[in-house]
């Protein structure tokens, strides 16, 4: 089921909850006041009449005005009952779009929030993104003290590197080189820098799946030796790390490779996606003659073709 399909089917699950409640509330006035259910049907039959002379070019003026004299009529048995005079009327969950999921042919904000958090919910971040993202970066954390035989400042290179990540997330849809291989060691926020542009983008309704290198590794491992049954249980979530808007690959080195199959299969990954024009953020503690040394020359020769390489550097963080 598509991210799509199923911010639907939450949406229409929500409609009927509120449509639910709308009879209900009818029912439950019908046995208090049943006057009101009379009312409710002459109103009825009058609207029916007043159709079929519209159709015949009748004036319904006069039917108009039964149906208001009966509208006010029901709106003092409620009154006098005690309850708001529009308790009868019909409610939805949202106004706007009078709960279609849509206004002037354009998807709702109301739909469009189902479908982003969706987008959450299948992207592995869903409850890490509260507390890691661009309002809550503080660059002040790292030193503007140069760093080493660096030329900037770690404080100057992040500043510069989230001048880089925000323009590549404006200009996301338009970017032709969209691929971003993140280096450091331990504990420099890699992966608080790559979270933030993750939520910055999914707010924008593009998808992101976000993998950990073990946890992929071990599910393409997973997926490749199942038999029929366990692939067709697992291809949802295979076909999303070739059709993802954005793929995030985090802790590259971390994970455990069985074999040259493990390296053909996250090269198969790289290279579709490459071929489709689909967007990676990779993460490592390792630069890249060590990524070399894991991943061979021809993974190498993908990165360094197709990624932009932003290094990290500076005390580690975490100690602060």
């Amino acid at each position: 089921m598509s991210v799509y399909e199923k911010a639907k089917e939450a949406f229409d699950n929500r409609k009927l909850n509120i449509e639910r409640e709308n009879l209900q509330r009818k029912e439950k006035i019908y046995r208090q006041i049943p006057e009101i259910r009379i009312i409710d049907q002459k109103i009825k039959n009058i609207g029916f009449d007043a159709v079929n002379k519209v159709f015949d070019n009748i004036d319904t003026s006069k039917d108009e005005e039964k149906i208001n004299v009966l509208i006010k009529r029901k709106e003092e048995y409620l009154v006098t009952n005690g309850y708001p005079k529009d308790y009868l009327k019909k409610r939805y969950y949202h106004n706007l779009c009078k709960d279609t999921g849509y206004v002037n042919g354009k998807i709702c904000s109301c739909l469009n929030q189902l479908i982003i958090e969706e987008r959450y919910n299948m992207s592995n971040l869903k409850n890490v993104l509260r507390r890691e993202n661009f309002n809550t970066f503080n660059k002040n954390l790292y030193s503007k003290n140069r760093y080493k035989n660096y030329d900037e400042s770690p404080y100057d290179n992040i500043s510069d590197i989230l001048i880089e990540a925000k323009e590549y997330i404006s200009h996301f849809s338009k970017v032709s080189n969209g691929n971003i291989y993140i280096f450091g060691d331990v504990g420099r926020g890699k992966t608080f820098l790559i979270n933030s542009i993750a939520k910055e983008l999914m707010d924008s309704n593009y998808s992101v799946i976000y993998w950990t290198a073990p946890k992929l590794f071990s599910f393409m491992q997973d997926y490749y030796y199942s038999f029929a049954e366990g692939k067709e249980k697992l291809k949802e979530k295979y076909d999303s790390l070739f059709k993802t808007d954005l793929l995030i690959v985090d802790d590259l080195g971390a994970e455990n490779i069985r074999g040259d199959l493990d390296i053909s299969n996250f090269f198969e990954i790289i290279n579709d996606r490459m071929i489709n024009g689909k967007a990676m953020i990779f993460s490592s503690n390792h630069n890249l003659d060590e990524f070399r040394e894991i991943y061979g020359d021809r993974i190498l020769s993908r990165l360094l073709g197709t990624f932009k390489l932003w290094e990290i550097y500076g005390e580690d963080l975490r100690l602060k």
